[in-house]
């Protein structure tokens, strides 16, 4: 073959082979970083993506930052995205210093702070959704553009129904506190979750001290508390949830202007929506952010 056409053919092959480069290289890169709080314990957050706005997400009960992996590959592509290790879950370190929801707050605003935050958008999911509102009503942040809300309660229709519950037996009991947890975080998912998370949620459940993990569930607000924090933001809501929660979607779509209120509804999922229906979640929040942005 004449030199001419070997060059020619080797460059052919060179640029296919560097054509699958860029789907080798450009997933997000996801950093994890760490600040120190006011009363000295070292917190975690994941990071992916850059830019003046960010998406910033609160994980639920003895979660990790980690289940919101998903998150942090799809919309890093348009925003900075972070997720959030709070005190004694995921990466950050375990303490026994306050859990209370004082401190929770606290800590919420350190470490957006020491992020640097700019304009932002506020997701929680299940107790996470709590830690957001009651932030959000101790701090008024000027700089929040819109609130995802993940599966959980928002004050809104009637209050459920009392039930005796075994829950703090069961945490201070070595032999059923695994078992319980274990089977929590494997519910949480209604099809199984990507390699590593399951167990990095099951790990990050299984270090939280039970005397924490009961204190985290102890809100001391009524209901009220949060429909009242949701009634008083001007700005969008998402809020995104299983079919258990319609009522509540119900009611919140129709107490605010279209413009306000995105309402979504998980059918095929578990409490964990946006990892069982990461596409339509991923989806409909870039859709969400970019209105809130807008605005």
């Amino acid at each position: 073959m004449p030199l001419a056409s070997r060059f020619r053919s080797l460059c052919c092959i060179l640029m296919v082979w560097l054509g699958t480069i860029p789907a080798v290289y450009s997933a997000p890169v996801i950093q994890e970083r760490q600040f120190k709080t006011s009363d000295g314990v070292t917190l975690s957050y994941l990071e992916a993506g850059s830019g003046a706005r960010t998406i910033v997400f609160i994980p639920g009960w003895v979660m990790p930052a980690a289940i919101f992996q998903k998150q942090l590959s799809a919309l890093s592509e348009r925003y900075r995205v972070l997720a959030f290790d709070p005190r004694s879950q995921g990466q950050s370190q375990l303490t026994e210093l306050a859990h209370d929801t004082l401190r929770r707050t606290a800590d919420m605003d350190e470490f957006l702070r020491a992020a640097h935050i700019k304009d932002f958008i506020l997701a929680g999911w299940s107790l996470g959704v709590l830690e957001s509102l009651d932030y959000v009503a101790r701090y008024h942040p000027a700089q929040l553009k819109g609130l995802i809300l993940i599966d959980n309660s928002i004050g809104e229709g009637k209050p459920p129904a009392g039930r005796a519950s075994s829950f703090q037996q069961t945490m201070n009991d070595p032999k059923k506190r695994e078992p319980y947890l274990r089977k929590f975080s494997q519910d949480l998912f209604r099809s199984p979750p990507p390699p590593g998370m399951l167990q990095s949620v099951i790990d990050s459940a299984l270090r939280v001290p039970p005397k924490t993990a009961i204190q985290l569930m102890n809100q001391p607000y009524p209901r009220t508390y949060w429909r009242e924090t949701v009634e008083a933001q001007k700005i969008p809501v998402m809020y995104a949830v299983t079919p258990r929660l319609k009522d509540q979607a119900d009611a919140l779509k129709a107490k605010r202007p279209p413009e306000l209120a995105t309402v979504l509804i998980f059918n095929n999922a578990g409490h964990a929506l946006f990892v069982d229906q990461a596409d339509q979640f991923n989806d409909a929040a870039l859709a969400f952010s970019q209105a809130a942005f807008a605005r």
